[in-house]
């Protein structure tokens, strides 16, 4: 359950806020200021974590608890995880108990954590570029970024969508490629021919076998 490998960093860095907390605190987490439009808060936000990967204070092994609890508390600010979650698993999700989806929720973000927090912390200094906003309807917005890396642009599609007054990321897209879509062929793929208990026990194999 990996994306492309060449995203590398990119997948990293842009898939990595939405996977840290599978049940952020209410009304806190994916949470967007109203005064800030889209590209203002995930401008602000993306800044905010290329300023801890650069801080020498939280370098090395020795801050690395640190270092990641400063993380987390930052993009855990935009991604709703619960809508992700349930995003991915699409009309499969109803076959879940409540219990089933918690726990789906839980091993979805040790997997992805565990895939690609190490490459997070690899940040080398990679630009980045803002764009402006679309409106994609009333409610939903897209912010285009691009990745300055060894002389190559590669595009960067945050999608939100406005929920109770509030802008809420539900996914990422990299070169073309949704976070939401990718994995939800996976699990559909799965799910076709098993149970969730099934889909659920893949998993924690997986998350055990990965290195911490």
């Amino acid at each position: 359950m990996e994306m492309k490998n060449k995203l590398g960093f990119l997948v990293a860095f842009f898939i990595i806020s939405s996977c840290f907390v599978a049940c952020p605190p209410a009304g806190k987490a994916g949470a967007v200021a109203v005064d800030n439009s889209p590209k203002q808060e995930i401008e602000r936000l993306v800044n905010e974590v290329l300023d801890i990967l650069k801080d020498p204070r939280y370098k090395g092994d020795a801050h690395k608890e640190e270092r990641r609890q400063r993380l987390r508390s930052l993009v855990n600010q935009i991604f709703d995880f619960n809508d992700i979650s349930q995003r991915v698993l699409g009309r499969y999700k109803r076959r879940f108990t409540k219990e089933q989806f918690k726990e789906f929720k839980e091993l979805f973000s040790k997997l992805l954590e565990k895939i690609y927090l190490t490459k997070i912390e690899n940040y080398s200094n990679e630009k980045v570029i803002f764009e402006e906003e679309k409106m994609l309807t009333s409610t939903k917005a897209a912010v285009p970024t691009k990745i300055i890396k060894n002389d190559q642009e590669i595009p960067v599609e945050y999608r939100l969508v406005k929920k109770n007054g509030k802008w809420t990321g539900y996914d990422v897209v990299i070169e073309g490629v949704s976070l939401v879509k990718n994995y939800r062929s996976q699990f559909y793929e799965i799910l076709h021919n098993k149970k969730p208990e099934e889909l659920l026990e893949i998993m924690r194999k997986k998350v055990e076998k990965l290195p911490g």
